[in-house]
């Protein structure tokens, strides 16, 4: 097999987190100036500003990827993939059904050991939903859309090219493949409110990816997976809803938790047992260019 040229060597994980921090330090002082000269048509805390920076943040972020890839230079299509001709599209539902069942029962135990420590917090956290409420927002009916916008379009696709596009391979170049799905998925645990569930999260999505040899499947998962969390949202912003925000129904309702994992951790994590892979299996990125990587 022919040896092609490795951009992982240059795209290095402290030049994404220093991106990244450099993005949001700007964009903070750009909105803060703004405001502070009364150039905002938006108050501060309204908000309608969550969507549109996470959304700013994490498209600049991918844009300034992409601008230095250009030197290595990086095959997009490469990292793309191609879309599987015959995906089975039953098999990928019930999967993301056991995830988002899976991160469910993981939040609601692990936060009842929080709610031990720090009964407030988590109280508080309850009472957040993901954003469809639109409460305080300015604009509701954008608030909504842009939300609905930044969770089910932006995130899987963002998220996903970072985290599985380019740290996995990053990282699977410098450590090999197994270390780097467990550092990518505990990264994007840690980013999230629910680190048990959103790290086997991770863990799949990476599966995914290296099964199908394409990043789109793993992006119409996490989509998937985000449509059934803002739908519940919704419904559960109804008035006529009965919701959990209480500490007191909280804790009462741990048989919820225990259930949700009982019924999707067999599927889930057997997924899991069956699709790790070897630790010398390849990198889909090199797998589609049809070569291996140049170690200089």
């Amino acid at each position: 097999m022919a040896t092609c040229k490795n951009p992982f060597l240059a795209l290095k994980a402290r030049l994404v987190m220093l991106v990244f921090f450099t993005i949001s330090m700007g964009l903070a002082l750009v909105f803060g100036t703004l405001g502070a000269l009364e150039l905002m048509p938006l108050q501060g805390d309204d908000p309608i500003l969550a969507p549109i920076l996470y959304s700013l943040i994490f498209s600049g972020l991918c844009a300034s990827i992409l601008m230095v890839a250009r030197r290595s230079p990086l095959n997009l299509a490469a990292l793309l993939g191609p879309w599987p001709r015959h995906l089975a599209w039953v098999q990928l539902l019930w999967l993301v059904a056991g995830l988002f069942l899976f991160s469910l029962g993981t939040f609601h135990v692990s936060y009842l050991g929080l709610s031990l420590v720090a009964p407030g917090w988590v109280e508080n956290t309850l009472q957040q939903s993901i954003g469809l409420s639109a409460n305080g927002a300015t604009a509701p009916g954008l608030y909504n859309a842009l939300m609905l916008f930044s969770v089910v379009v932006v995130a899987p696709i963002t998220e996903e090219f970072i985290f599985r596009g380019i740290l996995l391979h990053r990282w699977g170049v410098k450590w090999g493949i197994r270390p780097a799905i467990v550092l990518t998925s505990v990264l994007f645990g840690v980013l999230h409110s629910n680190l048990i569930g959103l790290f086997v999260f991770g863990v799949v999505m990476s599966l995914l990816y290296l099964s199908t040899r394409s990043l789109l499947v793993p992006m119409a998962a996490h989509a998937i997976n985000n449509a059934i969390a803002s739908a519940i949202d919704l419904l559960s912003s109804q008035p006529t809803s009965t919701t959990i925000d209480t500490l007191g129904e909280f804790r009462a309702s741990w048989w919820l938790g225990v259930l949700c994992l009982l019924v999707s951790a067999p599927w889930v994590l057997r997924y899991v047992a069956y699709h790790w892979p070897d630790r010398r299996a390849p990198l889909p990125y090199f797998v589609n260019l049809g070569c291996r990587p140049s170690l200089e």
